[in-house]
């Protein structure tokens, strides 16, 4: 039975700041840009398939390009007017006619896109139905030309009007073709090699969201994908499930005779990637060519659209959407008992008396439904625009604005900028440009900001307490030696779950690819046909063929989100026939991107990674002679579940893990590793003679291993004296730590020259993380972490990586590269500073699924880096509040490293009846934490935007 698809989270964007924009509460890692000036929004690039832009799961337009002409803001039913004609309006419209082909219908109050003629049907044999009118608002008593009247502040006003909207310029064959998949076909839906069903599959354009019907009484369903959180469309066999399947074309043909399966044919096949991460797939077969180019042009073409309005209007998208939740009837209007439960959701507790008179105030319209009134969708977000007041920000504001105007010039701007923010490079004309940018009324063109678009101001990216140049460009010197930078690794990158019996799979790696990872590990085993395969060995790990990672996964998507250099990290279990194999098959596939020049043989620093831009490097053994050393050690037995504290561990225990099918296997495995461990304790004389002789390695490796070549770590004093500058150990968790509680000295100059990996324990079997920011303390450049876990080890990765661009590169600090005096167990006061944060207020805060009720919430600031600096502070809790709660404390942290600190907000629920829920999360480390009133936007566990959730703070920065 065909099982229904998982509902993704959210896809992370961006906003577009315009003329009639507003900044949206900001995701984490790798966000896009803004389009910055009159709200356009700038296609990503490429013409192939859909690519996401860094980081942020956006869209590159295909086949037909998007043109974006500048004008106010948009809604979730205007954007359907966009990508569907719709009919004209029986009556006539009392509106200038638009020099852009579009009108204003009278009935509805908003823009419509006049229907073009002559277009041509892509398929003569189809039937086209007619085409559908915008749904979703109820029809407005007013005319078109009269101005919406309301209780909100002047830029809601703006934010409500309705003429001169942006639009989306296309061409009339894609009219015809999102009406196409609007009316939706039967596709297959491929999950394996017999597993095949027909689907119909449409997009409803209402909700903007791919939704797949089945005809089984039993599954009536085949899944709903919102197209915002589609992240990339691939043509033909680029995932796994088309890859297995394709190797049976042959015996598939015979069974179509009979109506059964079609023949795979690659120029009928698609493939839809959505979710967190991307680590969804729909993997899908149209009956011609021509439908399947039907799909893949118009889903690009309303994925862009949608992400285009959900970047420019984002906070627009997310009041809608509750006003869509709260609508029970889906009558599109609320009445005042709906209205209620909506208050309660936004974490808004008041009495009903003051409910109903915010009620009647916001219902302006008069609207009635079955005798009672009712608030439609542009009261309902006039009316939350009147309950958000942030008393802070407005007392700020009037600090530097004109006493007598209210308002605020250019130079009054610059005088905030300089004494608040510590902007002392900002000029007048700089200043003048912000009020250009963020001012929403007519005041910016005679040059003055006023209270809305100074928090417009505030809520971007300029003013996030992550340093937005350090998250955006690639800022730090990339000339250095490789050894000098962090890198961004994972750790059985194949993997997409459990480490015993999870799924292999090409996701894995692209996925990592496109978070920014630069190192992955591939475990290569001989396949019976001759072929190398990726698995991990000994467990029941499913099997993918090495040919396939390469040319579908490491090919294309190596440099999609960084220049930088890729390495592949081998785990070599192979014999010498299929390690010649893969040799030949990372040259042949890789050509010209493989890094293959010899190093000189007197080398004594590795080359930087700029030097190295654009290439893949293979890290591995070289062949030494007939016996060689283990490329990785042993994994050590102790049970890793107890040394995470419960800070910092993983999402899931081996308990709720563990199936019964698996505990069996899990005890044998645990059996084997006690095994090898009381093995090597015999004495030195008993281990030689009873060692097995190790696999040789094929001379070609020597081809295309150099920069990078895995050598066994014995101890710190051998590798002294051993070591070449190219040799880069794997140490394991265990040892790793006692190597750096009792060593940490001679750690950070052996990782100044040597690039260093740490390896999780063996025993981590359900994908749980070490703790990376100790051995980034002690200068260690890979921490390889299972990228597939959502924990607070890759949380702390990532923010560590949005320091330079998201590029997989961070350079290394000064005291770590022995530039300045710097000893981990001798700490001073030299480098110690001390961090004041001011919480003044937060809003729009989530709810407590576990509570499920209004929040309590009070904040969290923590400190992780150098063990001595491990601390928390915390503010009270506010009570029945997750709105706007105010705070006003201030919270002072000592940090003796700040070069290798992290500074971890934590919000959370108080909670009487278990241990207080996290809501959300944000990290900056100390180098990018900017100082002055900041937003901190915050994030879930999984790096999943809680957009419009935000808390306003103050930061200073001192020494001590």
């Amino acid at each position: 039975m065909d099982g229904t698809p998982k509902t993704p989270e959210s896809v992370k964007c961006s906003e577009a700041v315009g003329a009639g924009g507003m900044s949206p509460a900001k995701g984490t890692t790798g966000s896009a840009s803004p389009a910055k000036g009159g709200g356009g929004v700038s296609p990503a690039k490429g013409s192939g398939n859909i690519s996401p832009a860094k980081g942020a799961g956006g869209v590159s337009p295909t086949r037909e390009p998007v043109t974006l002409v500048c004008g106010g803001s948009r809604s979730l039913s205007q954007l359907e007017e966009q990508v569907l004609p719709t009919e004209h309006p029986s009556s006539p419209v009392h509106t200038p006619p638009s020099p852009l082909g579009h009108q204003v219908d009278s009935q509805k109050g908003h823009q419509v896109v006049q229907q073009t003629e002559g277009m041509d049907d892509m398929n003569q044999n189809s039937h086209v139905s007619p085409k559908l009118s915008p749904g979703g608002e109820k029809a407005s008593p007013q005319d078109s030309d009269t101005p919406v009247v309301s209780i909100c502040q002047p830029r809601f006003a703006k934010f409500l009007e309705s003429t001169d909207r942006k639009v989306l310029i296309r061409n009339r064959s894609m009219e015809e073709v999102v009406q196409k998949i609007h009316e939706g076909s039967t596709l297959w839906k491929v999950r394996g090699v017999n597993k095949w069903f027909h689907r119909h599959y449409k997009v409803d354009i209402q909700n903007m969201c791919l939704v797949g019907e089945s005809k089984k009484w039993w599954s009536p369903g085949g899944g709903t994908v919102p197209l915002i959180e589609i992240t990339e469309i691939r043509e033909g066999w680029k995932t796994d499930t088309f890859n297995k399947v394709s190797s049976h074309t042959d015996k598939m043909k015979d069974k179509t005779g009979g109506g059964e399966e079609p023949v795979l044919e690659e120029n009928k096949c698609f493939s839809i990637i959505h979710g967190p991460g991307g680590r969804d797939v729909l993997d899908l077969v149209a009956t011609t060519e021509d439908e399947r180019d039907a799909w893949v042009s118009g889903l690009t073409h309303l994925i862009q659209s949608v992400k285009a309005l959900h970047e420019e209007k984002q906070y627009d998208v997310w009041l809608r959407s509750q006003f869509t939740e709260a609508d029970k009837d889906n009558n599109g209007s609320l009445n005042f008992n709906e209205c209620c439960a909506l208050l309660k959701q936004l974490n808004i507790k008041m009495d009903k008396t003051h409910a109903k008179k915010l009620f009647n105030q916001a219902n302006t319209s008069k609207q009635k439904r079955d005798g009672e009134q009712v608030l439609e969708v542009e009261e309902f977000v006039a009316f939350y625009h009147a309950l958000l007041k942030m008393p802070e920000i407005e007392k700020l504001y009037k600090t530097y604005a004109s006493e007598k105007t209210q308002l605020m010039s250019a130079d009054q701007l610059c005088s905030f900028l300089h004494k608040a923010q510590g902007l002392t490079d900002m000029d007048a004309t700089q200043a003048t440009k912000l009020i250009n940018e963020f001012e929403i009324s007519d005041l910016k063109d005679q040059g003055y900001m006023t209270q809305d678009g100074f928090y417009h101001m505030l809520l971007s990216d300029m003013f996030d307490i992550f340093n937005c140049d350090h998250q955006n460009n690639i800022h730090q010197d990339m000339n250095q030696p490789l050894a000098h930078y962090y890198i961004s690794s994972s750790h059985n990158t194949y993997l997409t779950g459990h480490q015993l019996a999870g799924e292999s799979s090409i996701e894995g790696y692209i996925s990592a690819l496109k978070r920014g990872c630069r190192l992955l590990e591939l475990d290569l085993w001989d396949g019976d046909d001759g072929q190398p395969i990726i698995y991990h060995g000994h467990t029941l790990t499913t099997k993918i063929t090495l040919a396939d990672v390469l040319r579908d996964g490491i090919k294309v998507y190596a440099f999609e989100s960084s220049p930088y250099p890729v390495i592949l990290s081998i785990e070599n279990h192979l014999s010498v026939e299929q390690q010649k194999v893969m040799v030949q098959l990372m040259k042949d596939i890789l050509g010209d991107m493989l890094a293959t020049d010899a190093i000189p043989a007197d080398i004594s620093t590795l080359p930087s990674p700029e030097a190295l831009k654009n290439k893949i490097i293979i890290r591995g053994k070289k062949p030494q002679g007939t016996e060689i050393e283990s490329d990785d050690e042993d994994d050590d037995d102790q049970d890793t579940i107890d040394y995470i504290d419960s800070d910092d561990g993983a999402t899931q225990t081996k308990k709720d893990f563990f199936t019964p099918h698996l505990k069996t296997f899990y005890r044998s495995f645990k059996s084997s590793v006690r095994s090898r461990q009381n093995s090597t304790k015999k004495p030195r004389v008993s281990q030689q003679q009873d060692q097995k002789p190790h696999k040789p390695l094929a001379p070609e490796l020597t081809q295309i291993i150099n920069v990078c070549e895995g050598k066994k770590f014995l101890s710190f004093h051998d590798a002294f004296e051993t070591y070449k500058c190219v040799f880069t150990p794997s140490i394991g968790e265990t040892k790793a730590k006692g190597l750096f509680e009792n060593s940490p000295d001679d750690f950070i100059k052996f990782t100044e020259r040597h690039v260093t990996k740490v390896y999780p324990l063996g025993t981590r079997t359900d994908s749980s993380n070490i703790k990376p920011y100790p051995f980034w303390s002690v200068g260690c450049q890979i921490v390889a972490l299972n990228m597939q876990t959502e924990d607070k080890a890759n949380f702390y990765n990532e923010a560590l990586f949005n320091t330079n661009g998201n590029c997989g590169y961070v350079l290394k600090p000064d005291i770590l590269l022995r530039r300045e005096p710097y000893s981990p167990s001798e700490l001073s006061d030299r480098y110690t500073k001390i961090v004041r944060v001011t919480v003044l207020s937060g809003q729009h805060l989530p709810n407590s699924i576990k509570k499920g009720d209004i929040v309590d919430p009070y904040i969290q600031v923590k400190v992780r880096g150098h063990p001595q600096d491990k601390q928390k502070q915390r503010t009270k809790v506010v009570k029945n509040n997750g709105f706007n709660p105010v705070w006003n404390e201030t919270l002072e942290l000592c940090i003796k490293v700040p070069q290798v600190s992290l500074i971890y907000f934590s919000l959370r629920d108080e909670s009487s009846l278990a241990r207080d829920p996290v809501l959300g999360l944000c990290c900056i480390p100390f180098n990018s934490l900017s100082r002055g009133y900041r937003f901190v936007h915050f994030v879930d566990e999984g790096g999943k935007t809680l957009a419009p959730s935000a808390l306003f703070v103050h930061v200073d920065i001192s020494d001590k």
